[in-house]
């Protein structure tokens, strides 16, 4: 999820420790953002811990915590299985994909175009660079796909031009 967050500047995994409601835990992620930060903990297997170290305590003041239970996280789960599947391609190509390329898609999906429209319209011989240019672009907060929460990612998923989030 934080993966797939263009809002996300950076994150860090188990940070630290946090008091919250009387007991102490391992923050499972310390997030930021453009405009601040905040402590994601994972309510699935979350334990209090006592360990008397005061040097392995985060500051939270300036931090938001935020809770995040096993149904909330199920809830997203076809949207994680989706990036999953995604980033390994952003990654792969992260400097294989022209701006003029990016531009073109979005352009392209000004009506909602699908996958499979987007890679013929753009592949002259591999369809990973206009692919991964697709989910670049999703990345980037410049395009959306509603139906990637919802549905596994295919040929048949629309994309259109517009705020992702």
């Amino acid at each position: 999820m934080l993966e797939s967050d263009p809002t996300v500047s950076a994150f860090c995994e188990r940070p630290g420790f946090v008091q919250f409601g009387g007991h102490r835990f391992l923050a499972d992620f310390q997030v930021c953002f453009a405009d601040g930060q905040e402590l994601l903990l994972l309510l699935l297997g979350s334990v209090a811990v006592e360990d008397p170290k005061p040097h392995s305590d985060l500051e939270v003041s300036a931090m938001t915590v935020r809770l995040l239970d096993a149904a909330e996280l199920a809830a997203t789960r076809v949207w994680i299985d989706n990036w999953q599947r995604m980033l390994p391609c952003l990654i792969a190509t992260r400097d294989l994909v022209a701006t003029s390329l990016l531009d073109s898609i979005e352009r392209f999906v000004a009506t909602a175009q699908s996958l499979l429209a987007i890679e013929r319209e753009f592949s002259t011989d591999d369809p990973i660079l206009s692919r991964a240019a697709v989910f670049a672009l999703l990345h980037a907060g410049r395009i959306s796909a509603p139906e990637l929460r919802t549905k596994p990612l295919s040929w048949l998923t629309h994309f259109a031009a517009g705020e992702a989030r």
